[in-house]
């Protein structure tokens, strides 16, 4: 027979697992719908292009010119990963989820 604390006890576990679950949803969500990121590649996509179009005209462009392409490399896997964490957190906030269920249904 179950006594009441640990009624208690199992109730607040489930409560805090669930709304923990739920902040962890929400940050993957906010985190993947944020887009600061793309912002950003697509101004430096801009400037090198601009700088594209100038180093067809002046040679002493050129190392700038390939340091602008992996800048927009890296920015590029940047969002990548922000995409993964944020689908991790999203999953990852939903097993909590179930879990804070299944402590319940116990």
């Amino acid at each position: 027979m179950q006594t009441e604390w640990s009624l208690v006890i199992r109730h607040g576990m489930a409560i805090l697992l669930f709304v923990l679950g739920l902040a962890a949803c929400v940050a993957g969500m906010w985190l993947m719908l944020a887009r600061e990121y793309q912002q950003a590649l697509k101004g430096i996509s801009a400037q090198s292009n601009r700088l594209h179009a100038r180093s067809l005209s002046e040679i002493g462009v050129g190392p700038v010119l390939d340091a602008s392409a992996r800048l927009v490399d890296a920015v590029n896997q940047l969002i990548r990963t922000a995409m993964g964490i944020g689908a991790f957190l999203c999953l990852l906030g939903a097993g909590m989820c179930v879990v804070a269920f299944w402590i319940l249904s116990i």
